[in-house]
């Protein structure tokens, strides 16, 4: 008997393709989001660091006053990158387990054809065995 082909060979490895290149996307989405979140942190320590510092001159007060409007500035848009962020990671891993299952449904049925093979293998060759076995009865 011929060895077992999966029919559907070529779309499992194209699955499996789809699969890594979405992990992959999972991957780079995450890692933009912790960078944003970083940086959040970062700017959240260095505004904490600026209200520590008391000025005494009006014009070195006027500048830390337009800095600390900046980091403000800076703060509220790093939020919004980071919800943004969360959401676009959200898709990333909603289309990573998408692609997981539909690879995974594919190994089923490979599974489920080879074992159908494997059983069709096992009969012929009992067939081949009896057929055998008759044969040197008969002699």
């Amino acid at each position: 008997m011929e060895k077992f082909q999966f029919s559907l060979e070529k779309i499992l490895d194209y699955r499996w393709i789809q699969e890594n290149e979405a992990k992959r996307e999972y991957a780079s989405a995450q890692k933009a989001l912790n960078e944003q979140e970083e940086i959040l942190k970062q700017l959240i320590a260095e505004k904490g660091e600026l209200m520590e510092i008391r000025e005494t001159t009006v014009n070195r007060m006027q500048i830390q006053q337009w800095y600390l409007l900046d980091l403000n500035q800076k703060l509220t848009e790093t939020v919004q990158t980071i919800n943004e962020l969360k959401h676009f990671v959200e898709l990333k891993l909603q289309a990573y387990i998408t692609a997981q299952k539909e690879r995974k449904v594919l190994e089923k049925l490979s599974e489920k054809q080879m074992a159908e093979h494997q059983l069709a293998v096992n009969r012929e060759e009992q067939k081949m065995l009896d057929e055998m076995a008759n044969r040197k009865r008969i002699s």
